[in-house]
C-alpha cells in the first residue's frame, strides 16, 4: 500500500493512471487523495520519460484539474484565461492517460 504513495520511479499504464485516480477521487473527502492523485501523476509522467521538472508541474497540474472537474459547476468560465488553463489541464491529462510509453522495443530485431 505504501507505493502508491511514493513518489518513484514506478512504472504505470494509462489503465493504472485512470484506477488510481478515481480511487484518489474518492479520497479527495480525506484529503489523502490529493497526495495519491499527485504521485499517481507523477509516476505516470515518468513512465512515459519526461524529464524531473515535467514530472513535477504534473504532480501540481493534475490535482488542480481533478479540482476545476470537480467544482464544474459553481466556477463560470466566462474568463477566457480561466477556460484556456482549464483546456490545457485536461490536454495533459488526456495525454497521460493514453500515450502509450511503456513499450520496451527489443533493439535485436533491427539487426541483421
Amino acid at each position: 500500500m505504501k507505493r502508491y504513495f511514493l513518489f518513484d520511479n514506478e512504472p504505470v499504464t494509462g489503465w493504472n493512471y485512470f484506477l488510481r485516480l478515481i480511487v484518489g477521487q474518492l479520497l479527495i473527502v480525506i484529503i489523502i487523495g490529493f497526495w495519491l492523485i499527485a504521485a499517481t501523476a507523477y509516476k505516470r509522467a515518468g513512465s512515459l520519460d519526461w524529464s524531473q521538472e515535467a514530472r513535477v508541474l504534473c504532480a501540481i497540474a493534475i490535482p488542480i484539474h481533478i479540482i476545476i472537474n470537480i467544482m464544474a459547476d459553481e466556477i463560470e468560465f466566462s474568463d477566457f484565461t480561466f477556460a484556456l488553463i482549464a483546456l490545457l489541464l485536461a490536454v495533459v491529462h488526456l495525454v497521460l492517460l493514453f500515450k502509450n510509453g511503456n513499450k520496451k522495443i527489443d533493439q535485436n530485431i533491427f539487426k541483421q
